[in-house]
């Protein structure tokens, strides 16, 4: 039962546990203590997606060739950059390793991408999931002052603004030259709220001193993409349930959180920002109920009965790839499984 259980994980969990990790660093600011809960509880979505890469043969491989698997597991190593700033106070050598190890697994990722993905660039494959490949890297700017190494989170923010812009242009040019997607893939649109206001966050944390103007123009641009991302949120709530619902769950904590800094920042420069000052409830409140409905729906996902009749083939135009070279589909709802059963129907009749 544990093993079929785990079998049914999907490779974005990372992404839940990340946007977890995160809201309770976010609600921490309100209720103390419970971003440890929620840490917990991110820490335990690792430990089910490891547990998944040892036990399938080929998971993570296959995941890997992959250009949006590839990139979204980059959530992987900024949950554990984020889980260890976490622990620095209890145990700041093991801490240090940890963050220090993920923070090395995420400069990889991005060698790898770029040899696999962006030296090969075919413009169809590219998603808003490659922010996390490159600009995800921020996250070690806004963990880096729990280990006193804010010199060095300032030279990652750099590096990330820098890709930040680089990508914006080559992910908006694919969305308005190739519209046509996946049903499974329009979640991972929410991602543009990410880059931005991860990069709020990460200046104010680690760049002394923190150029407020930039960071609100930063802010300004992140402020209409939450606009973008959420309205596209909302129409993707209307259809079926998909993995990638885990674009739901960080850009919009990491919005919520870059608003709360920026209203502090301001406020103690003594030039309030009245409108980031509004965003806040409301965004912290979004980003809440959004993480919630999100694990809730995960939990659901893996625990509901598995449908294994469709092929990998039929699944790859439905979804993220996420099954095995030579197996059959695991863990994915009926309504999905009967969806790739009828493309892979469709195209045989077409060869036929």
């Amino acid at each position: 039962m544990f093993k079929e259980a785990i079998e049914r994980v999907p490779f974005p969990v990372c992404g839940v546990a990340l946007g977890t990790v995160a809201l309770g660093n976010l609600l921490d600011n309100f209720v103390p203590g419970i971003r440890y809960v929620l840490a917990a509880l991110s820490a335990l979505m690792l430990c089910a997606l490891v547990a998944k890469c040892i036990l399938v043969p080929g998971f993570f491989r296959e995941n890997m060739e992959n250009p949006i698997s590839a990139s979204v597991s980059g959530t992987f190593p900024m949950t554990v950059m984020q889980l260890s700033a976490l622990m620095a106070p209890f145990w700041g050598p093991v801490a240090f390793v940890l963050w220090g190890a993920a923070v090395a697994l995420h400069m990889a990722l991005i060698v790898f991408f770029t040899v696999h993905y962006v030296f090969h660039l075919r413009i169809e494959q590219v998603f808003a999931s490659w922010f996390i490949a490159y600009v995800g890297l921020v996250v070690a700017s806004v963990t880096a002052p729990a280990f006193g190494l804010e010199a060095f989170g300032a030279g990652v923010f750099w590096f990330g603004f820098v890709a930040l812009v680089a990508l914006f242009v080559l992910v908006s040019v694919r969305y308005l030259a190739h519209r046509e997607m996946a049903e499974a893939t329009l979640p991972l649109i929410c991602i543009y709220a990410a880059p931005f206001n991860l990069c709020v966050v990460g200046c104010l944390n680690s760049v002394e001193p923190a150029p407020l103007a930039f960071v609100a123009v930063l802010w300004s641009i992140g402020a209409v993409l939450y606009v973008v991302s959420a309205v596209n949120c909302v129409l993707c709530l209307r259809r079926d349930f998909y993995p990638s619902y885990a674009a739901f769950t960080f850009p919009f904590v990491i919005s919520a959180m870059a608003s709360l800094m920026l209203s502090r920042a301001a406020a103690a420069q003594g030039a309030p920002l009245a409108v980031v000052e509004l965003a806040v409830p409301v965004q912290v409140v979004v980003a809440a109920v959004l993480v919630t409905f999100v694990v809730v729906r995960y939990v659901v996902f893996v625990a509901e009965p598995t449908v294994v009749h469709a092929e990998e083939e039929a699944w790859d135009e439905v979804s993220l790839t996420d099954v095995p070279e030579g197996e059959d589909l695991v863990g994915y709802p009926r309504e999905v499984a009967a969806e790739a059963e009828r493309l892979l129907a469709e195209k045989e009749a077409a060869r036929a």
